[in-house]
């Protein structure tokens, strides 16, 4: 086993925003590199696309070298806590802070520094879908069973993974673009945050909306009250991994 991974455990598979979301965090973050961390992920990496690579960390789910990545994709919080670490479930948070750390200490063969690097792009964005910061009772909405739609039988982790997403029938491209309109240099500049607890502890705090569901049959209302929600956090979600991307490739 390389030498970044440091515990094996399993977990339950949770997906993070789906491959649009997904792409839409990398594209916005790369738009938002410094000159600095363009080069040095190019060098990387061979290019400086984000929105290509930030699917890998879901895509190797099916590779059993990498079962023990599962429970990288999320962190808990448990209600009228703060965050305490991966032992109330979910190793996000302290992923994201050691592959930061070892890309900062370049100590990695390449091959490692691509994989942490791959894990970051993704793994922030993770942490920005407010469902892969639980609460610890329902397996980040997994267990929260609605209906979407003429969709038929669904769960609450996948309205806000892809649903909601797929419902605006935008490209990836088109969706950053879209959820960047009007944004003036100051606006962009205030997003530049690379404090990694800041954004985990706001995805938490946005549970009270996401879990007003009635009865549980989600279409038009529900879309229509969380859609600003959910494109402020892709928005967010793409600043925050540049600033941190920015911060590491200084």
């Amino acid at each position: 086993m390389r030498q970044f991974v440091i515990i094996m455990l399993t977990a339950t598979l949770v997906l993070g925003w789906g491959k649009t979301g997904h792409r839409v965090i990398g594209k916005i973050a790369e738009e938002n590199l410094t000159p600095e961390a363009r080069e040095q992920i190019t060098q990387l990496m061979g290019h400086a696309d984000l929105a290509r690579i930030s699917n890998w960390a879901d895509e190797i789910k099916s590779d059993p070298k990498w079962d023990h990545s599962h429970d990288w994709h999320y962190c808990t919080i448990l209600e009228g806590k703060e965050y305490e670490g991966p032992e109330a479930g979910g190793y996000a948070v302290k992923k994201v802070s050691e592959f930061t750390d070892l890309l900062k200490r370049g100590i990695l063969g390449k091959k490692d520094q691509i994989d942490v690097f791959r894990f970051i792009v993704h793994i922030v964005g993770d942490l920005h879908q407010p469902l892969h910061v639980g609460n610890g009772t329902d397996r980040g909405g997994n267990s929260v069973k609605v209906e979407w739609f003429w969709d038929g039988e669904s769960n609450l982790h996948r309205v806000w993974d892809t649903q909601m997403i797929d419902h605006m029938q935008y490209s990836y491209t088109e969706y950053a673009q879209q959820i960047q309109l009007g944004l003036s240099s100051e606006d962009k500049e205030a997003m530049l945050n690379p404090d990694l607890m800041a954004f985990v502890n706001t995805s938490r705090s946005l549970h009270p909306q996401i879990y007003e569901i009635g009865e549980g049959k989600l279409s038009w209302e529900y879309v229509d009250k969380n859609r600003d929600l959910m494109e402020d956090r892709l928005l967010k979600g793409g600043f925050h991994l540049a600033a941190i991307l920015n911060d590491i490739f200084q």
